[in-house]
């Protein structure tokens, strides 16, 4: 694979070299901050080769995601043609604060070129690096302002005074509803697996259902992550703490064995919907149990893609859209 190809290709998907104002490189993660980010191609960039997903860092970062031994490469190649040394500092701002960061997940586009999303569907793709996911949380976590268990809390406002300010912070501070989609293994092949079981729906119907109910349902935007990698299902469900409202989640197979990713939902302790596209009463014994379903205020099974339809109305009606 030739990295200079496929840094023009990054940086293409970017909005070109001018684009890019500084760069550097975390474990398999390339870091770019952009001058205009309006320009940054999602679809693009989930089609360029190498590329396993990419995170969204502030208002202007951005971080892609290659696998082990090529993100060097192509950040020397990208280095080279921006003229832009690799520089950490500059990301010690945009990247770090946890006010602005939200993580926008969806499939893997090496193992399924057709899942790509336009930037529209507002879903974009991560595959997220299970090493550093935690120290990277409680780094933004030492970051968060004081609350109310600071030393010194304000004087409190004379009561006349209350009104206007308490409506103005409450305007300013109010985060967008999101919702999470998180799909498991084999999922991606939706319309090609079995589908006497799963239907002819592909992945990329899915998704613009899922897009599209998030929509009507009241959400602000709508994420959705796919992964054959129980760590990346793992990251994806600690990425969404503070930065998301709910989440819906199939784990495909993983449902029958993971804990891991049950003490992962519970530890985000978000509202979540259980979603499987098949009955699984009617399955085999070892489909019985789910063990996600303990972190779930609700299982949907058997109706298909629909089912995610319904899952991202029932988590509206259940955080009060």
């Amino acid at each position: 694979m030739d990295r200079q190809q496929i840094a023009e290709e990054v940086l293409a998907a970017v909005g070109g070299a001018d684009n890019v104002t500084a760069n550097d490189i975390c474990m398999t993660r390339l870091r770019l901050l952009t001058s205009d980010p309006s320009l940054v191609n999602t679809e693009q960039l989930s089609s360029a080769r190498g590329v396993l997903g990419f995170v969204k860092r502030g208002a202007n970062g951005i971080e892609v995601v290659f696998g082990p031994g090529k993100v060097e490469a192509v950040h020397e190649a990208i280095a080279g043609i921006t003229g832009i040394d690799s520089d950490e500092d500059a990301f010690s701002g945009p990247m770090a604060q946890p006010a602005p960061l939200h993580v926008h997940i969806t499939p893997n586009p090496l193992r399924d070129a057709a899942l790509t999303q336009s930037e529209e569907d507002g879903a974009i793709r991560v595959a997220p690096e299970a090493e550093g996911s935690v120290d990277e949380l409680m780094s933004l976590l030492d970051e968060l302002p004081a609350g109310d268990d600071a030393e010194d809390p304000p004087e409190p406002l004379p009561a006349d005074d209350l009104a206007e300010p308490e409506d103005e912070s409450e305007d300013e501070n109010e985060a967008p509803a999101r919702v999470l989609v998180i799909n498991g293994p084999n999922i991606n092949m939706l319309g090609i697996r079995e589908p006497d079981i799963y239907g002819h729906d592909t992945y990329q119907t899915l998704l613009r259902t899922c897009q599209e109910a998030a929509a009507d349902a009241g959400f602000d935007d709508c994420t959705c992550f796919q992964s054959n990698h129980e760590g990346d299902l793992i990251d994806a469900i600690q990425d969404a703490y503070g930065s998301y409202a709910g989440i819906v989640i199939n784990p495909g197979a993983y449902t029958h064995t993971s804990i891991a990713l049950l003490d992962a939902a519970k530890a985000v302790g978000l509202p979540i919907v259980e979603v499987h596209i098949s009955k699984l009463e009617d399955r085999e014994d070892f489909r019985q149990v789910s063990y996600i379903r303990a972190a779930c205020f609700e299982t949907i099974s058997g109706e298909g893609i629909e089912g995610y339809r319904r899952a991202i109305f029932d988590l509206a009606a259940h955080v009060g859209l």
